[in-house]
């Protein structure tokens, strides 16, 4: 069964490299390609990216003996995490899909495990993270967004924000997916419980970043999220 896994990147040069690598080594074992989607980055992962995809460069995957085909999308601007990952979907050949931030946060070993228990069970698998880790207030606006995602529902979620998603492509591929940007975390999930797909979440551990070290997501974001549930359960 094969796999594509979707890394939207903007700006993440100092663990790029490392977070490719680590997919490429612990998906060895699984038929899979990695779609990079450089999301208008100003540093430099254009030539981190060049490195690891151009074959005779000495980071390339292919001098590690991946396996794996890679996928390269550049966007010449920003347009958000939610766009980074429709466009890959659209160029997504697996029968499985999953998404993997660039950044440290998410360990790509633990990814492996959701989906071999995504293709096992043959079911929607989300990793549900470390709830005491990161900020206060990023925890608390979590646990609000599923709060409301599961009231509006009637599910119990705890972590519809992760970025650990894997589910069939075919069905991410059907949700019509409209969100710029991390907003796509609600409308994926509100699009699947409209069609009482259920989700099941597993817990992987979670070490999440500072603002200072890149942190994106922010309030508005949240209320943008709490809206988007909100929209798709009573006006679509």
């Amino acid at each position: 069964m094969k796999l594509s896994i979707i890394i939207p990147i903007h700006n993440e040069e100092k663990t790029l490299e490392k977070v490719v690598l680590g997919v490429s080594e612990v998906f060895r074992d699984v038929d899979h390609e990695i779609v990079l989607v450089d999301d208008g980055s100003t540093d430099n992962t254009d030539k981190i990216l060049q490195n690891l995809t151009r074959p005779s460069a000495t980071l390339s995957l292919s001098r590690r003996g991946a396996r794996g085909e890679v996928i390269v999308i550049t966007h010449a601007k920003n347009q958000g995490k939610g766009r980074a990952i429709i466009n890959a979907l659209k160029k997504a050949s697996g029968d499985l899909v999953a998404i993997q931030d660039a950044d440290l946060e998410y360990e790509p070993r633990n990814l492996h495990e959701l989906y071999k228990i995504a293709r096992e069970k043959n079911r929607v698998v989300y990793g549900k993270r470390n709830g005491e880790s990161g900020y206060l207030a990023n925890r608390l606006g979590n646990k609000i967004i599923s709060w409301t995602c599961s009231t509006l529902f009637g599910v119990k979620l705890y972590d519809i924000y992760t970025c650990y998603k894997v589910m069939p492509r075919e069905l991410a591929q059907s949700l019509d997916l409209q969100s710029n940007a991390f907003e796509i975390e609600s409308e994926i999930t509100a699009k699947i419980l409209k069609r009482k797909i259920d989700i099941l979440e597993i817990p992987i551990p979670y070490t999440p970043r500072t603002m200072a070290e890149g942190k994106h997501i922010r309030l508005k974001d949240g209320l943008r999220g709490i809206w988007m549930l909100i929209k798709i359960k009573f006006l679509m």
